[in-house]
């Protein structure tokens, strides 16, 4: 099968992790592959070098949307591809647009909580409306799927996101402990670093010889360090950026932290718990579908800064619950590895053709 992923570019967000693993499992094996990239910028992950990566602006010498268009759509007519999966809801909308009428299935996949992305009411509007015109659509959650309109649910289906490590896998059970909690994600308002920050001054206070790493970059990191400053917590708090081999950057943690307002299916909470970590997650989508809470995890509600603060307290306090916890959480690597998910999004796109 020749299979072409559409998407902003490779940088090292959660959709972007996605495309790059399943591309390099196809390719393994035997289907042809190729990238086509809407913005000219570093391939962040690890790519098989069989796999055709194009930037659309790279090739086009510009940026703007009707050129976009024009070229993504030439582009397919030209290539012969079996079907055409796009990834990320601003792009999806710009692939429906730019190959409506073409004989070539397109498949988008959502990968964020449409109830709030895109931001604008007027985007998401007309998302929801365009994603009527695509031949299949990805989401990650029930509860996502569950938004839309009931065309899109009658021509949609959900799939976990698919987890690798490797070796990796499980080092957080049997690796020497540190007195830290960790965090990975981009630096942004949606993912509320604030709330975290906020929780980890209180909960300090009665351990002042806890620190948090909270891995990743983004637009806010000027407010986070203001943040840091103001609460005093410049000695036990960590921004220290994006990075590419989180397993080993995290596996010596007691615990991992998400504080977000909204998520898809959080890439780095699915990692987290497959290298062995329990964790603490505000009860967002995806994180509802994975914590079991007493289990493997504990959940808390969205923007309480206290009920944060007393998971906190509650894992660092409790050993054999963070030991319970870990155990439980590493089995999710069984339900979400790479050939499984891989046959999901196969079987799936092979309804799509026929």
């Amino acid at each position: 099968m020749k299979i072409l992923f559409t998407l902003s570019a490779l940088g090292h967000g959660g959709g972007e992790r996605v495309v790059s693993v399943l591309s390099n499992e196809l390719v393994r094996q035997g289907h042809e592959v190729e990238i086509l990239l809407h913005y000219d910028r570093e391939v962040w992950f690890d790519i098989d070098p069989r796999i055709k990566i194009t930037s659309e602006e790279k090739e086009m010498g510009k940026n703007n949307i009707l050129s976009h268009l024009i070229f993504k759509r030439k582009y397919v007519k030209n290539n012969n591809f079996d079907v055409v999966i796009s990834f990320l809801a601003q792009f999806n909308m710009i692939a429906i647009v730019s190959l409506f009428g073409l004989k070539t299935p397109l498949i988008v996949a959502d990968r964020n909580d449409p109830r709030h992305v895109p931001s604008n009411k007027l985007v998401r509007f007309a998302r929801d409306f365009l994603y009527r015109f695509a031949d299949g659509v990805v989401l990650q959650t029930k509860a996502n799927q569950a938004y839309f309109s009931k065309k899109v649910q009658q021509n949609s289906t959900v799939i976990y996101n698919p987890i690798d490590l490797g070796d990796a896998t499980g080092i957080g059970l049997t690796a020497q402990k540190s007195k830290r909690m960790v965090s990975v994600a981009r630096l942004m308002r949606q993912k509320n670093q604030d709330m975290m920050l906020e929780a980890f001054y209180k909960f300090s206070q009665n351990h002042p010889d806890y620190r948090l790493t909270v891995y990743g970059e983004g637009v806010y990191r000027p407010n986070l360090e203001q943040k840091i400053a103001e609460l005093g917590l410049g000695q036990s708090v960590e921004l220290p950026g994006g990075i590419k081999d989180v397993p080993n950057h995290i596996k010596d943690a007691e615990f991992f932290v998400l504080s977000s307002d909204y998520e898809g299916m959080p890439n780095a909470l699915i990692e987290a718990m497959c290298v062995g970590l329990p964790v603490i997650s505000t009860a967002v989508s995806g994180a509802t579908d994975l914590v079991i809470p007493e289990e493997n995890g504990l959940l808390v509600d969205c923007n309480d800064t206290e009920a944060l603060a007393s998971a906190m307290e509650k894992m660092a306090s409790d050993g054999e619950l963070r030991k319970k916890m870990a155990q439980n959480a590493l089995k999710l690597a069984d339900e979400l590895t790479l050939d499984k998910i891989t046959a999901q999004w196969l079987k799936y796109i092979k309804e799509v053709i026929k």
